[in-house]
């Protein structure tokens, strides 16, 4: 019976279930490692000297609170130094609302602002005003998917890299503001938005958006901003059709004198195929 006794104790220990991790409100200012679900209330910031690595098939749950009245939920994993998600194709990291009904919005966004360094693959991010925004700093985002978010993904005054990710169902797929900022954006399907595109203002063409599907984005696949006045090229895309980007589809000079033109130089004559 001695011999069982340690025996059963381990059984019984692997039966009970794992409460997951409940936050309010949690700075983070050193290496912490997370797995598992994860169910936030409040804000979750990870400074300068933190860390935060998010293991595959990790999931963080947000809570609706909206203290402002807003109409946006106020929860948000806020980063400022370190961040590493990397998931897997069979267990991708998800970063959703933890409502029964859940809406865009529920959730603030995933924001990485001045961050040390960041690397995400394989996310999904749903259900938030953002599902991901980037300022100031360098962020590589490879494999993941941002769907029913107000912005999929939203950045301005960075160096962002976003590769074979699918953006879809979202108000803007892809919102930014370049302010000296250089990035690559290709390899991607950016789909079923209301917009694919959104160039806000002060962009100059210095990020490269070239081999995505941008596909049945409706009404624009591409929209400029009120205070985007330069001219914008889209190059070597697959816009859904052979004869390349309509402009039927797009927001810019022919419908706004003040703004700049939109052009889609080079389209391609087939879709790309997008792995992930």
């Amino acid at each position: 019976m001695r011999r069982l006794l340690p025996l059963l104790l381990l059984i019984i220990t692997c039966c009970v279930p794992v409460r997951p991790l409940e936050f309010t409100d949690l700075v983070i200012s050193d290496p912490q490692v997370w797995q598992g679900e994860v169910r936030i209330k409040g804000v979750i910031r990870v400074t300068r000297t933190g860390s935060l690595t998010l293991l595959p098939g990790t999931r963080l749950l947000f809570s609706r609170i909206d203290i402002d009245g807003d109409g946006i939920g106020d929860a948000e994993l806020f980063v400022e130094g370190e961040l590493i998600a990397r998931g897997t194709a069979e267990r991708p990291i998800l970063l959703t609302s933890a409502e029964e009904n859940p809406q865009p919005g529920d959730w603030k966004y995933l924001y990485l602002d001045y961050a040390r360094k960041a690397e995400i693959e394989h996310l999904i991010a749903e259900y938030a005003f953002s599902g991901l925004q980037v300022h100031f700093c360098r962020a590589q985002i490879i494999s993941s998917e941002f769907r029913y978010n107000v912005d999929g993904v939203r950045f301005s005054t960075a160096n962002i890299r976003l590769e074979k990710s699918f953006l879809h169902h979202n108000r803007h797929g892809i919102r930014f503001e370049e302010r000296g900022g250089r990035g690559v954006v290709q390899q991607n399907r950016i789909s079923d938005n209301q917009v694919g595109l959104f160039a806000v203002t002060r962009s100059l063409g210095q990020t490269r958006f070239e081999h995505n599907n941008i596909i049945d984005n409706m009404p624009y696949q591409v929209k400029m901003g009120l205070q985007q006045t330069t001219d914008l090229d889209f190059p070597r895309n697959w816009w859904g059709d052979a004869g390349g980007l309509s402009a039927e589809t797009v927001f810019d000079q022919l419908r706004d004198g003040s703004l700049g033109r939109v052009t889609g130089s080079e389209p391609l004559d087939a879709p790309i195929p997008v792995i992930r």
